[in-house]
């Protein structure tokens, strides 16, 4: 859930993805705050899941995968570097 976070933050910042397709997931933040713009049986959270799924149908696909593919170098960074324990060699 957080990758998908991430990627959707990260849309939100590129310039490429047109300004109403933004809207959308302030739609899903306004919704939260005010629930009962929609009356019946909607959970919040199938709402808000729409609404991101919606714009992420509306993203091109090709900025999406560019996104995609620089999260997942950003995290291999970080476990790559996690994995090295430094340390000092010394022979008696």
């Amino acid at each position: 859930m957080t990758k998908h976070l991430q990627l959707i933050f990260r849309l939100m910042k590129d310039e490429r993805v047109h300004p109403l397709v933004k809207v959308l997931p302030f739609l899903s933040l306004i919704y939260l705050v005010y629930p009962d713009l929609v009356p019946g049986p909607f959970d919040d959270a199938v709402v808000i899941t729409l609404f991101l799924q919606f714009f992420l149908t509306l993203v091109p696909d090709e900025i999406i995968e560019e996104h995609k593919f620089a999260l997942e170098l950003q995290e291999k960074n970080t476990n790559t570097e996690d994995n090295f324990i430094e340390g000092e060699f010394w022979e008696e």
